[in-house]
């Protein structure tokens, strides 16, 4: 008998086959209990170690034993025959139906819509996530650089901007691609710059350059996605279709972009990205006009054209999605809660996958209302579905760490917005106040340095929060020089944080300057968030009564009237953030044990 014969007649290719599924369905299940239950990092390597050690050993012993009803016995033996050769091709084929099994629901149930919080945090951020600087190259990471313009009519100049930050906001909901946000690319439009260099500043794997013409309600867009390393060409494409499908182009540039990465475009992503927003090519048109503008929050002389293109939008598409949110962040971050509200709940109706409406309803639940445990399931669901978008980053951090309870959980994804968004001077602050909460002063002032020098004549609230950190740093000069550049760039009227100002002024001991400061908001300030904006202020001014009285009329509605009183505010009065004596006094703990401080 030949050797494949003898081969054939003990079953060794059916072994080797029931061995290798096994094999593989073990590696499987390990790896998908190894974060769940904590295991090191090495286990399934051993695991697959130990299973291509044992594949030999295991054919040697089907090789010299027989499978009997009797059981095992020595090949040759005299014994009861053996067992029916279709009992190991059942085994086979249900070992196999098994695998099948697992396999499905890992695709279709563990591997979508089954994300958690801590799928933000994988191994390939963990450069960010830690303390250490942040990575050379993010992985998997493309900068989008400002589509240039080439249509015929100078006033459609808009599309190319809109169309560019659409692209962006598109791209950004494929989970496993970092797109660096449109802040931090404006600064290459209209300069010429190398590809390798523009890269090696970002940080990026890849760059994509294009250019848009709109003329006569059909879009021409083109494209081309450049190796960052060497500035060779990936692929280039362009595109000719109706205003209304440039949501299909965008679909179609994900999947190019995602296969040049050879990263899996999940087909819930797919899904989300090539969804036709709006049939209405005017709610479309008045859209873009509308992110085609500088922010409206830095420029303030664009605020009435930039609601005005928005609502005009909704107003002819009310079912489209995209601004409805961008109007509640806009309403979130300038304070007013009501609207911010109203749009958040709106874009989370019309479309329950947008990230960024569940983003604006859970910072304003979380910042203004006492409603806490809803917002921070609005936070995690749009991380989940927005895990790349800086903005969403920024306030997940931002506003779970200003709770003051475990603070040093958020530092990485306050990383991971700043190296999205490089240029941001807000995301450089927020991770500044995640550190000032953690403790880590050095950094803190480093991060807001760095948003100073981005916008060096923009708000005043950089130079407060860096007079706050020289503060506890324990050098009262630089805090009181700090304090003092923060006057001289707030513009008149200003309210925001004003109260922190006259606060640190009175700590350092000058409380005539605080007194003067809280006369002066109490003349000016807008009661659309109650008289939250002296309350500091009062503690400045060594007033006890004064501020005894007034943050027990806060506190109570706080508690009991739900009422739009900041938590961040509340929540730093309970941890007694600067370590204010008159806070440790009797009557002002019972005010903030009220509030949950235990000590």
């Amino acid at each position: 008998m030949s050797f494949l014969s003898e081969i054939k007649r003990r079953k060794m290719f059916q072994v080797a086959a029931v061995y290798a599924v096994v094999a593989w369905l073990i590696v499987q299940i390990i790896v998908a209990i190894e974060a769940p239950l904590h295991l090191p990092d090495w286990v399934d390597t051993l695991v697959i170690v130990l299973m291509a050690i044992g594949f030999p050993i295991f054919l040697l012993l089907s090789w010299s034993l027989n499978l009997t009803p009797e059981g095992l016995v020595k090949e040759g033996a005299e014994g009861p025959a053996s067992v029916s050769s279709l009992k190991i091709e059942y085994v086979l084929l249900g070992i196999i139906g098994v695998a099948l099994i697992w396999l499905v629901y890992r695709v279709e149930f563990d591997g979508s819509e089954q994300v958690t919080v801590t799928s933000t945090d994988d191994d390939k951020f963990e450069g960010i996530a830690a303390e250490e600087s942040p990575l050379d190259v993010l992985p998997n990471s493309i900068a989008v650089l400002p589509f240039e313009n080439l249509s015929p009519d100078p006033d459609n100049a808009y599309f190319a901007a809109g169309i560019h930050e659409s692209t962006l906001n598109q791209l950004s909901k494929v989970r496993d691609i970092v797109v660096i946000s449109r802040r931090s690319v404006s600064q290459y439009e209209g300069k010429a710059a190398l590809i390798t260099d523009i890269a090696e500043e970002l940080k990026v794997e890849k760059i994509m350059e294009g250019s848009v013409r709109y003329a006569d309600g059909r879009v021409l867009i083109s494209v081309q996605l450049i190796d960052g390393r060497n500035g060779a060409n990936i692929w280039s494409e362009s595109y000719e279709r109706q205003l209304t499908d440039i949501f299909g182009v965008q679909a179609e540039v994900a999947e190019r972009i995602t296969d040049a990465m050879q990263i899996q475009l999940l087909p819930e992503d797919r899904a989300r990205i090539a969804t036709r927003q709006t049939h209405s090519s005017e709610a479309l048109q008045y859209y873009l006009e509308a992110l085609g503008m500088p922010s409206a929050e830095s420029r303030p002389e664009y605020t009435d054209a930039y609601i005005g293109s928005l609502e005009r939008a909704i107003a002819l598409d009310p079912a489209f999605v995209e601004p409805v949110a961008e109007l509640a962040i806009y309403y979130m971050n300038t304070g007013n809660a009501g609207e911010a509200a109203r749009y958040a709940q709106s874009a989370i109706e019309l479309d329950p996958q947008n990230g960024v409406g569940y983003v604006a309803r859970g910072s304003i639940r979380k910042y203004f209302f006492d409603r806490q445990q809803e917002a921070q399931a609005d936070l995690e669901r749009a991380l989940v579905l927005s895990p790349n978008n800086s903005r969403v980053l920024m306030n997940y951090c931002y506003r779970g760490a200003d709770q003051g309870r475990d603070a040093q959980d958020y530092v990485r994804y306050c990383r991971r917005a700043v190296a999205i968004d490089p240029t941001s001077a807000m995301a450089h602050r927020r991770l500044a106040a995640v550190f000032i909460r953690t403790g880590n002063i050095s950094e803190a002032m480093d991060h807001l340095n760095e948003a100073i020098e981005i916008n060096p004549a923009g708000t005043h609230e950089p130079y407060v929060e860096l007079a706050i950190a020289h503060y506890l740093a324990g050098d009262p000069d630089s805090a009181r020089s700090s304090l003092d550049r923060a006057m001289q760039v707030m513009s008149s009227g200003a309210t925001y944080r004003v109260d922190y100002i006259a606060y640190v002024y009175g700590l350092l001991g000058d409380i005539e300057v605080a007194n003067d400061m809280v006369t002066s908001v109490t003349e000016t300030a807008q009661q659309s968030q109650g008289d939250e904006n002296i309350g500091w202020g009062l503690l400045g001014t060594r007033d006890k009564d004064r501020a005894l009285e007034y943050w027990a009329i806060v506190v109570d509605k706080y508690i009991n009237e739900g009422r739009p009183v900041s938590s961040g505010r509340i929540s730093r009065f309970r941890d007694n953030w600067l370590n204010d004596p008159i806070l440790e006094e009797p009557e002002f703990l019972q005010l903030r044990r009220r509030l949950g401080y235990e000590g």
